[in-house]
């Protein structure tokens, strides 16, 4: 039997989400059905869904993660899971930390190399100097 909605007042149906959303429907129920365990929206004792504010934002956030910043749905599962569990949340935290430290070593590795390199054009500079003393000495 279909969950009764919860919360309180009656929220809104899945056409009036997708009109606020801009979504179209089959996007909702896609969304609903890959993202159950972050969604988990209550049903009438008929079977109709019902959309509270939170759900709405909770639609609008998987939106914004899976089309304007590109985000694999494996991806965003993981983002919506590290959310409510600390050690996925954990995980992610480590991975980012591991990125940020290669990061760093590139950067170090780039600015040795530009010190190098600047070096050596002042070697190369000093070293035209001296030769142009040389033959200014001969003319």
């Amino acid at each position: 039997m279909p969950d009764k909605p919860e919360k309180d007042g009656e929220g809104i149906t899945i056409g009036r989400a997708s009109r606020d959303l801009g979504l179209p429907i089959s996007t909702i129920r896609f969304y609903e059905k890959e993202f159950g365990g972050y969604l988990r929206l209550p049903k009438t004792p008929g079977g109709h869904r019902r959309f509270f504010p939170e759900d709405v934002e909770k639609l609008r956030r998987i939106h914004r993660l899976v089309h304007e910043q590109g985000r694999s749905l494996k991806d965003v599962k993981l983002t919506l899971m590290s959310d409510r569990d600390p050690l996925h949340m954990r995980k992610e935290l480590d991975l980012l930390l591991e990125v940020f430290e290669s990061l760093v070593q590139e950067n170090v590795k780039i600015h040795n190399a530009l010190k190098d390199l600047a070096s050596r054009v002042t070697a190369l500079e000093e070293e035209l100097k001296a030769k142009k003393k040389r033959f200014s000495l001969f003319s």
